[in-house]
């Protein structure tokens, strides 16, 4: 069974966590990313996902600061997602995440349109770090109130 947690915006002036959605299919990784990403004060996971039919679904929904997502899906691909994510918002940064050959994911990753690349084993620090780096680098798009045809 496929599962999507969502959290809508927070609503008001002092919304100043950056939205996060997590895309992974293995359920405690997913939750030890989520915990990483929730400890820090300037972060919060707006969403998850563990396939990329239901992440695509939720994250058009949700429309969160920044993509974070497993290349290697149980039932999908998170280089086929990384492509629609571009194509229907291409200002969304996505990182991509993997275990598996590094170097080649990355190298596909990036070809994808991966704004940036974290190895698994990096930890959760090097993650949080890539987050923020990839959101400095992000050009505004839009504030979560304002309502935006998708």
């Amino acid at each position: 069974m496929n599962e999507v947690s969502r959290t809508p915006a927070p609503v008001g002036p002092r919304n100043i966590k950056n939205r996060v959605f997590v895309i992974e299919d293995h359920p405690l990784m997913r939750r030890s990313i989520v915990e990483a990403i929730e400890r820090e004060a300037d972060l919060t996971v707006c969403g998850q996902a563990e396939d990329a039919k239901e992440a695509f679904a939720a994250i058009v929904s949700l429309r969160p600061d920044i993509v974070l997502t497993d290349l290697q899906l149980k039932s999908s691909n998170g280089l086929d997602l990384i492509k629609d994510l571009r194509a229907h918002a291409p200002a969304l940064p996505v990182i991509a995440t993997t275990m598996f050959d590094v170097r080649r994911a990355e190298r596909l990753a990036r070809a994808a349109g991966a704004a940036a690349f974290v190895a698994k084993q990096d930890g959760p620090g090097r993650l949080i770090e890539v987050v923020r780096e990839s959101l400095k680098d992000q050009k505004p798009q839009h504030e979560h109130g304002e309502s935006e045809d998708a």
